[in-house]
């Protein structure tokens, strides 16, 4: 059996829960920019509604963001981070326990505040547990790291939670006497704490390790004590995983139908609570319950259940010893294809693991053969020199000097090796240097034109909406004035056209205003900007068609970025439209990882003679300088009346 770390979050509190969030939600009813209030509720939701939970996460970080609170924005990613842990996406835990950690580590070098630094240590603890996670043990380290620290701002719960994550380390690996001493130790920490939802938890895993050492009147003890705190909880996760581990102690005592049964009640339980934490656990449990039961197909059934997690986490440890079970199923049920493919699949993910230990074990027997083979050697010479050894002390002289003299080369051979290697490493370095200062320089000056062009912008859109379109929108209600007043209908007619003319003047200039400077970019995010351009571009022309393909647009960059996509997408579909002449425009956004794809296809004239700079005008010069100044690839595919397809990708 493999535990899964405990992660640390905040303390449970006493008040419950219900009448917790309702006193929460009409503190926003006040002040619905209340970040803390966002933060909370985002956490007492974890486990009913989690679409609720990350909504009002997003929801503090997205206000902690535009007040440019950092410690406040620190504490949204941690809290994003603990609930897509407890949703099972330790991957993506792991990025934003890391954010909040580079947020945290920058604010103590300017205040070291104790709530500065228990975030801080918080966001590094799990940082381990989720690497655990996806089987990366690399926990310890960043138990190491935050010792210190908890120590001396008095953190003793995490230093508890520490001692629990050791005692399950040494669980899996087999070391269940160690395992047993950091979990008598964690469990003082935690009745001294007054922490008993963090102590279940802890007590939970110890029965495991207790059945496993076949201690199991201990086992039934910790068991009698679990049962007398869990209705000070009230906590369906804990009754979960009570019944758990009563399955696992059913295990142990070999009563498998009380086991199943227990599991059952897990699984039901499971089902209705959003964490899924423990999911993995219970199909292992039920997988080793139905074979020891030897209804081996149930226990294939909760094998695959148990793979289909695993692929969620990747990891390779449980994932190895599933598939060596998978194969003991499937000799019992007399299917030998089956069971080599298990087999062959546990023997590579074992390989895998294990190939630095057998490297280092190869170079140490063979280390010890050429050792052994030396000594051999030097024996049998000695046997046979022992009748020329006069011989021997007269050449002595002669090999010593021959043997100074050969080192002697061999010095100055390496001397001469090393220093034309550092030479050309120093001129590699150098080149190296020039270009990436050539690049930074580059770049400086493209952000410098970028900026003056954007504030440039600015100005018009400002002067133009609030200068000219002020004067022309005066120039118009005077003249429907004097339309009023007019002594003939003609005279009146002639005023009002002027007027409506002036009118249709007006809309056009606000919105070259508009495009000048897009507020809907800062304000409402770049699918929002782009929907407001196509909108203004078809200006009711019913044959000119936009199909707009927005996904994961959730992604954070900075406004220079967000800014520079825009005119990218900007530029394609105005030359789409206005030099294509097209009638259908497809604008494609997709964030794919660390990437944003944008694809901009028409049914366009299209065009010839791509890529000869003589030909391309200066908004295809200036398209190309943008992507660049993101270190873009683009790529365009066209060709006279087939349309053109461009696609961009751009790092971020």
């Amino acid at each position: 059996m493999v535990l899964l770390l405990i992660v640390v979050q905040t303390a449970s509190g006493q008040i419950p829960q219900q009448k917790t969030i309702d006193s929460l939600i009409s503190v926003l009813s006040a002040n619905e920019n209340n970040i803390l209030a966002h933060y909370e509720l985002a956490e007492l939701y974890t486990e009913i509604d989690s679409s609720k939970a990350l909504q009002y996460a997003n929801n503090g970080l997205k206000i902690s963001e535009s007040e440019l609170d950092e410690f406040k924005i620190a504490k949204g990613k941690f809290t994003l981070g603990g609930l897509y842990l407890d949703y099972n996406y330790p991957i993506k835990a792991e990025k934003y326990y890391r954010a909040a950690d580079s947020l945290l580590t920058y604010l103590i070098t300017k205040d070291s505040s104790e709530a500065h630094l228990k975030l801080w240590v918080r966001s590094n603890f799990n940082i381990g547990v989720s690497l655990s996670y996806q089987g990366i043990n690399e926990d310890i380290q960043y138990l190491e790291k935050i010792t210190p620290v908890a120590e001396k701002i008095r953190f003793h719960r995490i230093l508890a939670i520490a001692n629990t994550n050791l005692g399950i380390n040494f669980y899996n690996s087999g070391q269940l006497k160690k395992a047993y001493e950091y979990f008598k130790t964690s469990g003082d920490q935690y009745e001294k704490l007054d922490d008993y939802d963090t102590y279940l938890e802890d007590r939970f895993i110890f029965v495991s390790c207790l059945v496993e050492m076949d201690s199991l009147k201990t086992a039934r003890v910790v068991l009698n004590r679990i049962e007398t705190l869990l209705d000070t909880v009230q906590n369906d996760q804990k009754r979960q995983m009570y019944h758990m581990t009563l399955g696992q102690y059913h295990f142990g005592t070999k009563e498998y139908q009380a086991a199943i049964s227990n599991f059952k009640i897990a699984e039901e339980l499971l089902s209705t609570n959003q964490k899924v934490r423990n999911d993995l656990q219970l199909k292992l449990d039920f997988m080793e319950a139905y074979a020891a039961m030897k209804d081996y197909k149930s226990a294939i059934t909760y094998a695959e259940k148990a793979l289909d997690l695993i692929a969620l986490n990747n990891n390779r440890i449980v994932e190895a010893e599933v598939y060596k079970q998978l194969s003991n199923y499937y000799e019992e049920l007399k299917i030998p294809n089956k069971a080599f493919n298990s087999l062959k699949k546990y023997v590579a993910i074992s390989d895998s693991l294990n190939i630095a230990d057998l490297e280092k074990e190869v170079n140490r027997l063979e280390s010890k053969y050429q050792s052994e083979k030396k000594e051999r050697e030097i024996l049998q010479l000695t046997s046979d020199n022992n009748n020329v050894e006069l011989q021997l002390t007269k050449k002595k002289s002669q090999n010593y000097l021959l043997l100074l003299i050969s080192l002697g080369l061999l010095l100055l051979a390496g001397l001469a090796y090393l220093g034309f290697r550092n030479f050309r490493k120093r001129d590699q370095l150098k080149a190296i240097e020039i270009a990436e200062l050539k690049f930074q320089q580059e770049s400086k000056v493209y952000n410098a034109m970028l900026e003056g062009q954007e504030n440039e912008r600015q100005r018009l859109a400002i002067d133009l909406h609030d200068g000219l379109a002020g004067r022309l929108s005066a120039l118009k209600i005077n003249l429907e004035k004097l339309a009023k007043k007019a002594v003939t209908k003609k005279v009146e007619k002639n005023y009002r056209t002027v007027a409506k003319n002036i009118d249709s003047s007006l809309y056009e200039l606000r919105s070259i205003a508009r495009n000048l400077m897009p507020e809907t970019l800062f304000n409402y995010g770049i699918e929002n900007a782009v929907k407001d351009y196509c909108s203004s571009l078809s200006g009711g022309n019913k044959q000119l068609n936009f199909i707009l393909q927005f996904y994961d647009t959730d992604l954070e960059l900075s406004q220079s970025t967000s800014l520079t996509l825009y005119r990218i997408i900007q530029e394609l579909v105005n030359n789409a439209v206005k030099h294509a002449q097209a009638t259908e425009v497809l604008v494609q956004y997709l964030v794919d990882k660390d990437k944003v794809n944008i694809t901009v296809e028409d049914n366009g004239i299209g065009f010839k003679n791509l890529g000869n700079e003589s030909n391309d005008g200066m908004g295809l010069n200036n398209l190309k300088t943008r992507v660049a100044y993101l270190n873009g690839e683009m790529d365009f595919e066209t060709s006279p009346g087939e349309g053109t397809n461009v696609h961009i990708v751009i790092p971020v």
